[in-house]
């Protein structure tokens, strides 16, 4: 059960400056006892400078708008009872019989309490000529404690994990969005675009920092650790091709590499110790974007109507785990198309990406092994949605409509990317520890709509 109560004030002096401020109280009871109840206080200002006199007459500028504001917000989002102890059932043999008994499953945790987060906003709200282009501009900050997290746990205790509190996290970025109005009159044409990038940081990790290791459909291939974004992909880095034995022969003892042969992976000694082992892993990637972006148009003449809407990401990695099986080279499954450009010979080197065709790996190179290999640029652009309509006039429909429009939409039309699998839009796991695994993920499918809106 989940109680809550919401106070806010808003004032508003000169039609300029402005002031709103909040706070809540939120009570839950899937935290412990004493934990249940959370305070979240916010407030933001504003100054509307173009109603002051020193702009009132530069027509120019329609809309000019600053705004601040600083806030803090409550995450309750685990299971039910989670901070209790929970009993699952666990059948046991008793007097030569197997009877039915429970045992525990969940570990619980009094002290269990809100994630919180705090954070700082500045922005400005902007119109000019006319108000023909008009939109606004971000930066903030915020930084969120006591993240609710499961967490490895030593097998000592009977459990694998624990949900606990843990840890601080920080992010940054900015936003900025535009519409304009490019054309009036008969033929109309405006375009919105956005654009954001945030950047998000570990800050704190328990009392000693220590890193926690995150396993996600395919083994432990997470890691989240100070100075690094949340839920990194963790593994070896990739470092070329072995192109002969003399290569293998100058290069790192690979102690992961049982008897590695000219074609094989040469992975990075990230140590500088001489040889190659689990102390040279490390962050492989992120799923986290360096920005995402959108852009829509919109046409209009005589009553047919054109919308355009196009969204992308940039500098997004995918942690492709289908690769384990359909880019490995040991022909267990169908191949992606990509192996044809695979090393076959020193005078056939391929393309330089992607190891020898080998049925036992693991006995040789162990090439798919937990590695920079498998995570692969999720960049893309895609255009989400193009919606065709026409309105018809009013003097055909009326006295009968007020108004009638039939419209065709197409979603998923088209889609340019990189990526080799169906869809780098994916993220298999729901913890945020493992974000961004691809395991044989579906394509997305293309939808077509037409439909008749009336109006009475």
């Amino acid at each position: 059960s989940l109680v809550s109560s919401l106070a806010r004030v808003n004032y508003v002096y000169k039609d300029r400056y402005l002031f709103t401020g909040t706070v809540r109280a939120d009570r839950s009871s899937r935290f412990g006892s004493e934990n249940q109840t959370g305070v979240f206080p916010s407030f933001s200002v504003g100054w509307r400078a173009t109603q002051e006199s020193f702009l009132a007459d530069i027509e120019a500028i329609n809309e000019l708008k600053f705004r601040g504001s600083y806030g803090v917000t409550g995450n309750f989002e685990i299971p039910n009872y989670g901070s209790i102890g929970l009993l699952g059932e666990a059948n046991y043999p008793f007097s030569g019989s197997e009877n039915i008994g429970v045992a525990p499953r969940t570990i619980g945790n009094d002290e269990l309490t809100w994630e919180t987060t705090y954070q700082v906003n500045l922005g400005i709200d902007y119109a000019f000529l006319d108000s023909r282009i008009y939109g606004s501009f971000d930066v903030y900050e915020s930084t969120t404690e006591d993240l609710l997290l499961m967490v490895n746990i030593p097998a000592s205790t009977g459990f694998e994990t624990a949900l606990t509190n843990i840890g601080e996290v920080e992010n940054r970025g900015i936003e900025f969005a535009i519409t304009s109005r490019n054309f009036s009159g008969d033929f109309q044409w405006a375009t919105d675009f956005n654009i954001a990038a945030n950047r998000n940081k570990v800050l704190k990790l328990g009392p000693e920092g220590d890193p926690i290791l995150s396993s996600g459909a395919a083994g432990n291939r997470h890691i989240t650790r100070i100075g690094d974004p949340i839920g990194s992909y963790y593994g070896y880095v990739v470092d070329g091709i072995y192109q002969n034995q003399a290569d293998i022969n100058n290069a790192p003892d690979d102690k992961m590499a049982p008897a590695p042969r000219p074609g094989d992976f040469r992975f990075k000694d990230v140590n500088g110790d001489g040889i190659i082992d689990e102390e040279d892993r490390t962050v492989i990637g992120s799923y986290h974007p360096d920005y995402t972006y959108g852009i829509t148009n919109r046409f209009n003449y005589k009553g047919v109507d054109l919308s355009i809407f196009i969204q992308g990401v940039q500098g997004r990695d995918v942690l492709n785990l289908t690769s384990r099986h359909l880019l490995n080279g040991e022909a267990n499954f169908n191949s992606y198309a990509a192996l044809n450009d695979r090393w076959i010979s020193e005078s056939q080197p391929g393309n330089g990406e992607h190891p020898r065709a080998d049925r036992n790996s693991a006995a040789h190179g162990n090439n798919n092994r937990i590695s920079s290999y498998q995570v692969q640029d999720g960049s893309y652009l895609k255009i989400k949605n193009i919606t065709l309509g026409y309105t018809l006039p009013v003097s055909w429909v009326e006295g009968i409509f007020r108004s009638a429009r039939f419209y065709a939409s197409a979603t998923n039309v088209a889609m340019f990317t990189d990526y080799i699998g169906f869809n780098p839009e994916v993220s298999l796991q729901t913890n945020s520890l493992t974000p961004g695994e691809d395991y044989g993920a579906y394509p997305l499918s293309r939808t077509f709509q037409f439909g008749i809106n009336l109006d009475f």
